[in-house]
């Protein structure tokens, strides 16, 4: 047999393995490359809802955007107004030592127009309003608490607001409105959103001594929440977030004006909108979320044009008063 032949022959059968070895890949490539992409897909839908369940988990926080964010900066143009609202904590009205040695000092202050002199004297009469004016009222006072279970606790903060407030007079005392009420009117949002926490049965109680007359009385008590609701408005628009709160509080029970609903849900998101404080945020965007669906149209119509009205304003006022 020649060598050419020998060659032909051995060639042959290895042709043949060859040819099986590529029939065998073609048919079995389809169904792994199917596997593959079956893999893949599985892959993606495990990411996926891997990313669903740690979106769920994160715990709720405000939104970390720019009160003054403009549509045109997701443009790439320059916004026209960057700044931040400045904010203003409340100052510290308590002295050291006893009020009356700063009480001469402050007065003339106030008489000069200081809104901020009218402020501190206002929280201090303010304070010393209810603490015991003499000995005896203080040992009347000791023996009324003397049979609660944290008796001392409560007899030491007696003894250091009559100690404090020594040598101011009832009549003094009671004169705290008056100094407010200046400071509120000369502009002071400290002073305007510390008509809050000021019910009309303290007013009462603090400003008239005397019985007043039915007619007087109503007269008296709803001129003052007149005035109450008017200072609380210009604290909001100053970004003053406990005067938004106790408005917010007082339209919810429909205690003022027309519009209750609406304007209690415009100042719950204008609460959301300014305030830095997470837990505020949740808090108020739960009220918000329940307040939605009970709303007409004309409602939300209403509610979205006093948010942004205010907003407005707030913004153009440039501050925040963080409740404390």
């Amino acid at each position: 047999m020649s060598g050419y032949a020998f060659i032909r022959q051995r060639i042959k059968p290895f042709l043949i393995v060859v040819l099986v070895l590529l029939f065998v890949m073609y048919i079995f490539s389809p169904r792994e490359a199917a596997i593959f992409a079956t893999n893949s897909e599985s892959s993606n839908d495990i990411k996926t809802t891997q990313q669903v369940v740690a979106q769920v988990s994160i715990p709720a926080t405000k939104p970390d955007t720019s009160l003054f964010a403009d549509a045109s900066a997701e443009q790439g143009s320059e916004v026209n107004d960057s700044r931040e609202l400045i904010i203003k904590n409340t100052p510290n009205w308590h002295f050291d030592g006893v009020f009356i040695d700063h009480f001469t000092e402050l007065k003339q202050r106030a008489e000069q127009g200081d809104a901020e002199a009218n402020y501190l004297i206002a929280q201090n009469l303010k304070y010393c309003f209810n603490a015991p004016l003499d000995e005896q009222a203080l040992e009347e006072k000791l023996a009324e608490i003397y049979e609660f279970s944290d008796a001392g606790d409560i007899q030491s903060r007696v003894l250091d607001k009559h100690e404090y407030c020594q040598g101011l007079d009832l009549a003094t005392r009671r004169s705290f409105y008056s100094y407010l009420a200046e400071a509120a009117e000369n502009g002071s949002a400290y002073a305007q959103q510390t008509f809050a926490g000021l019910t009309p049965e303290f007013y009462m109680k603090s400003q008239f001594p005397d019985k007043l007359s039915r007619a007087e009385f109503i007269k008296s008590r709803d001129n003052f929440k007149e005035r109450k609701t008017a200072f609380l408005e210009q604290a909001a628009k100053q970004g003053s977030e406990q005067a938004l709160m106790s408005l917010a509080s007082m339209y919810y029970s429909e205690q003022v004006g027309e519009h209750s609903a609406a304007k209690a849900y415009a100042l719950n998101r204008l609460i959301m909108e300014i305030t830095q404080n997470n837990d505020v945020y949740n808090r108020y965007a739960w009220f918000e979320q329940r307040q939605y669906p009970t709303l007409s149209d004309e409602e939300l119509s209403i509610a979205n044009n006093l948010f942004e009205q205010w907003l407005l304003q707030i913004k153009q006022n440039g501050t925040l008063y963080p409740k404390n």
